[in-house]
């Protein structure tokens, strides 16, 4: 479980964020709303690890009940409209890379299923094709495969149906449950909310105490 207590962040003489206190449980949805401008995204980079909070607390409690040392380690972090991706590297390549930070298997027999099932295994698409030549819808799916290849608990989603078409958007819908199903935490931020009518979904607006209802 996450949990945030009396959070705080401030940027330069101005508040962003204050008192915010809230927890994700594992199998569960986090919906995080919001007007523009209401800190959604500094919350993200935030429980990522991407920005310090000015006040309160983050801990990831693991299922023995003790707090990991280093959340990050237990967090995957898909950014609205950026990919984390190299662009003069293929998919392969990428995929590759981001398992090998992860200490996980980097073989093509881990790659390929993953890549097939996100429409990225052409041979002339996932090898010797840079990502930067790619589509937008493309790199959104290269960075979903990225997340689902990650294995981390809890994945945090700032609009990640960014560039999806309706075949993209199905695959990312099963691959949700089948995080859900094994327990993983997921805060998504989105304005398109339709996709997730099918799950149980906790909703915590940022202008109201923080409390997820």
């Amino acid at each position: 479980m996450l949990e945030i207590k009396s959070l705080g962040f401030k940027y330069q003489y101005k508040t962003i964020l204050s008192g915010l206190s809230f927890d994700a449980k594992p199998g569960e949805i986090l919906h995080i709303t919001g007007p523009n401008g209401s800190g959604k995204t500094t919350l993200m980079s935030i429980l990522a690890g991407l920005r310090k909070e000015s006040a309160g607390t983050i801990h990831y409690r693991l299922p023995d009940g003790t707090t990991a040392l280093d959340r990050r380690s237990f967090v995957e972090y898909l950014p609205a409209e950026a990919n984390a991706l190299f662009g003069k590297m293929d998919a392969m390549s990428n995929l590759r890379l981001w398992l090998r930070l992860r200490g996980l298997d980097d073989s093509d027999n881990a790659i390929r299923p993953i890549l097939k099932n996100w429409e990225l295994d052409h041979p002339l698409i996932r090898e010797n094709f840079s990502v930067e030549s790619f589509s937008t819808g493309m790199k959104r799916r290269l960075a979903l495969a990225r997340l689902e290849l990650s294995k981390t608990p809890c994945w945090l989603l700032d609009e990640p149906l960014y560039g999806l078409d309706a075949k993209g958007i199905d695959t990312f819908q099963t691959m949700l449950n089948g995080h859900l199903l094994s327990q993983g935490i997921t805060i998504i931020v989105s304005h398109d909310i339709a996709p997730l009518e099918r799950f149980r979904v906790r909703k915590l607006d940022l202008l109201h105490d923080g409390r997820a209802s």
